[in-house]
């Protein structure tokens, strides 16, 4: 296995993890931060706008990734992570402060479709999602870090240390990322002809793409919209913040442990019944949330969650780059993750918007287990199609028997 590059994917995805949850585990402060005087819908609104970056930076990079090559788009995409990163740190007011998560978003949401194709063509035949979940545990680890220095360095209402800390991050990563990551072998040896959008939005895969964009929604709707409002969703239950943020810390740990584990299952029966799993996993343990019990089931629950919620993200990424040619790859990557943004956006703003309801807190939870049951039902779908689109000049990588 490419260990060298894997290791730098990993770090570089432990990065865009601490960003999707720095905001999540700084919900509260925000909330707190008297300069500001932020309601629960504003707070929302800004946990949407990196998922509204992320939507158009995954869509314009795809193409640019299958033009021009992953390499050199994610070292630019890691770049304006960075840059956006520092931006919140130093933000005096919260139009600025959007702002800077709309760039922030625009790094991240370029970031998996430049990098995530050169992972998957470094990988052995048989370690594909293997190898994917072990980049995409970054995100998991990313988050967990981004939990704990909340937990331990942020008092009262004191924010900003947790985004300087993320672009402090990105930088170092940087000049690593130019040193140690190399372009893609398969992708250097491509055919001339159709690439890109002109592949992926065009028969035999138009079907296959449109399912494909529905399932990430309902995947980015459950994640995004947990890991924005998990920590607040807890404390309307009536748990305080340091229990409520030790919950953010389980669910990216069970989703580590749990990804790993189903992404060796993968590579051995193939992508699409490990995905159903894991949204029907999600869906139950959303449903458990809703009812109040003890701190220890709690944890057992949100561990499980975690695994589900997150980890079926990383098998959508695989069955995507096993379903298109070398040429269209990132196209379709980005088109699916861009278009999939739509549920990012979706959850923090429907999230914010019960909270301020005042419905009862076992409805907050049951809200997120609807996307993962229709995400399911997609999986189901997804299958049939794919294999019609698998004509023979499409040459995509095959599943497991």
């Amino acid at each position: 296995m490419p260990w060298r590059a894997i290791a730098i994917g990993l770090a570089v995805m432990t990065l865009e993890g601490y960003d999707l949850v720095a905001f999540g585990a700084t919900t509260p402060l925000l909330l707190r931060y008297q300069p500001w005087h932020l309601s629960l819908t504003e707070v929302g609104t800004l946990g949407s706008l990196t998922p509204v970056g992320m939507l158009f930076g995954a869509l314009l990079v795809g193409p640019i990734t299958d033009r021009y090559g992953r390499r050199r788009t994610t070292l630019l995409s890691l770049a304006v992570v960075s840059l956006g990163m520092f931006a919140c740190a130093v933000a005096p007011n919260p139009e600025l402060f959007g702002a800077s998560r709309l760039v922030v978003g625009l790094g991240v949401g370029a970031v998996y479709p430049a990098m995530g194709p050169l992972i998957f063509e470094l990988a052995p035949p048989k370690r594909k999602n293997l190898s994917s979940a072990i980049v995409q545990c970054g995100v998991t680890v990313g988050g967990s870090l981004a939990a704990v220095v909340a937990a331990v360095f942020l008092h009262g209402d004191g924010f900003r240390l947790e985004y300087l800390v993320g672009g402090a991050f990105g930088l170092v990563l940087v000049p690593m990322t130019y040193r140690w990551l190399p372009e893609s072998p398969e992708y250097q040896r491509e055919p001339t002809g159709a690439r890109g959008l002109r592949v992926v939005l065009r028969p035999p895969y138009t079907g296959t793409t449109v399912l494909f964009c529905a399932m990430v929604i309902c995947s980015f709707l459950l994640i995004f919209g947990i890991n924005t409002w998990l920590p607040q969703l807890m404390q309307v239950a009536r748990y305080p913040l340091d229990s409520s943020l030790m919950f953010l810390t389980l669910l990216n740990v069970g989703a580590t442990a749990g990804g790993l584990a189903i992404a060796v299952l993968a590579d051995r029966v193939g992508s699409k019944v490990p995905i159903i799993v894991c949204f029907v996993v999600a869906a139950g343990a959303m449903a458990a949330l809703s009812i109040r019990s003890p701190l220890v089931v709690l944890s057992v629950i949100v561990l499980i969650g975690g695994a589900g919620a997150f980890g079926v993200q990383g098998l959508i990424n695989v069955y995507l780059a096993r379903t298109y040619p070398a040429q269209a790859r990132a196209s379709a990557i980005g088109v699916a993750l861009g278009i999939g943004r739509i549920g990012a956006i979706a959850g923090p703003v429907l999230g914010g918007w019960v909270l301020a309801a005042g419905f009862a807190p076992q409805w907050n939870f049951l809200l997120f287990a609807v996307p993962a049951l229709f995400g399911a039902i997609l999986a189901v779908a997804v299958g049939g199609l794919r294999r019609a689109a698998e004509t023979p000049m499409s040459q995509p990588v095959e599943e497991p028997a």
